[in-house]
């Protein structure tokens, strides 16, 4: 310490980054004068030298810029050693190096979290560079405008002050996605009780697997199997679906224990305070269950028999299939092109092979032979819960390609879409 430092140009960087990673912006900071210390008394620590300070420092700031690097088939280490080598951090013995700067400054500093970092390296909540972090802003963005989810908007207007206010991103940032799903429901003209109302205190009970006492709001739409007065549910996901927002829950207690069943919030408002929570590896175990009837279903209408929907969630095969039924569709050539371009519409189907050879897709989903039938020659299948012949939504999908489809079994639908047609010409007839 015998002679002035001078601490120039600390943060500045090379930008010989991988082409996938953003090139680094060099940021220039004015000369730094340290006075000289004439004391023989002092103490100084390892890193007051220049050198390993400079070198602290600039793996500190070039470990903020670029989290979690691209291994590249080395370890973590020898990546981030690699990257502040050719960055001329660190020169020499790179990972003895930066081995010892992370076991004696960073860690004990808590700069880098004490786990092993196998993964890759970051520093405090620093996990995105600042390209990912405008991409993960644009996600957000195209989610919380286009869906009109409250909490994701007041979530999303402070990602924006904070990304204007650290000048990380413009804040006419372009939407190059968006999500065109829009809400139907105006939360303006809701009663204050609906649930839409209270998404905060509805996501707290959620996370804390608190049981609720719900009621479904006096005039609003009513399904088979929406009874009126108080119930209690497990509340298990706030989830947006076609056109507005619902509920996911479990049934608790009552003719209808253990059901799962999908409810719109603004059709819902919260009862008394129960005061009851339950292990959220239950809440975890439902919400599995939910999503494996949800991924069978055609729809958000999950049957209202708990039974029936055991008999589904067992390993047992026999048990799925008496649960379960085949629907045949037979298509025109015009709307089967659409048709079989939704090969993951439903989780079990198969159809008659494209009109248009395509090898990239699977042959065990194209392997039904084609229809006798000249008008309808191209088949499809798919195996449902019986409850689907009751889903509101999957009737529209069926009756929305008009004369172009061909309902082949079960009977019950054969019979359901002939009635639908039968109705709707009887209105303009009359």
């Amino acid at each position: 310490m015998g002679r002035t430092a001078k601490l120039g140009d600390l943060g500045g960087l090379t930008k010989t980054r991988r082409s996938h990673i953003h090139t680094s912006i060099q940021q220039r900071h004015s000369e730094l004068i340290l006075p000289i210390v004439q004391n023989p008394h002092l103490l100084t620590h390892a890193y007051s030298d220049l050198e390993p300070f400079q070198r602290l420092i600039k793996t500190i700031r070039f470990i903020l810029h670029h989290p979690f690097l691209p291994k590249s088939g080395n370890s973590s280490l020898k990546t981030l050693t690699n990257a502040l080598q050719d960055d001329k951090i660190i020169i020499g013995n790179g990972i003895h190096t930066l081995r010892k700067d992370i076991e004696k400054i960073l860690k004990p500093y808590k700069i880098l979290p004490n786990f092993p970092l196998k993964q890759g390296y970051f520093a405090g909540t620093g996990i995105f560079s600042r390209q990912e972090l405008g991409k993960v802003f644009a996600v957000l963005q195209s989610q919380a405008k286009s869906l009109e989810d409250p909490m994701a908007l007041s979530t999303y207007e402070m990602f924006q002050q904070r990304m204007t206010h650290s000048k990380l991103d413009p804040p006419s940032t372009y939407p190059v996605r968006a999500i065109r799903n829009r809400c139907i429901v105006d939360a303006d003209s809701l009663q204050d009780s609906a649930l839409l109302n209270h998404l905060d205190k509805l996501e707290n009970a959620i996370a804390q697997g608190e049981l609720l006492e719900l009621n479904r709001i006096k005039g609003g739409g009513r399904f088979a199997g929406d009874h009126d007065g108080f119930f209690q549910a497990w509340p298990l996901q706030i989830v947006f679906y076609n056109h507005a927002w619902y509920l996911a829950f479990q049934h608790h207690g009552g003719n209808q224990d253990k059901l799962f069943r999908f409810g719109r919030l603004d059709r819902l408002f919260l009862g008394r305070a129960l005061g009851q929570t339950r292990d959220m590896k239950q809440q975890w175990q439902s919400l599995q269950k939910l999503e494996k009837l949800h991924e069978a279903s055609a729809g958000l209408f999950l049957g209202n028999s708990a039974s029936q929907q055991q008999q589904l969630l067992s390993s047992n095969k026999s048990e799925q299939s008496a649960v379960q039924v085949t629907v045949e569709l037979w298509f025109n050539d015009d709307m089967f092109r659409f048709v079989s371009e939704g090969t993951k519409r439903f989780k079990h189907i198969k159809m008659s092979p494209p009109l248009t050879a395509n090898p990239s897709l699977p042959k065990s989903l194209f392997s039904l032979p084609k229809t006798k039938d000249p008008n309808f020659t191209n088949r499809f299948q798919v195996i449902l819960p019986k409850w689907a012949l009751e889903d509101v939504d999957f009737f529209p999908w069926i009756i929305g390609f008009g004369g172009k489809v061909k309902v082949i079994q079960p009977q019950e639908l054969v019979d359901k879409v002939n009635k639908i047609g039968a109705d709707i010409c009887r209105v303009y007839q009359d």
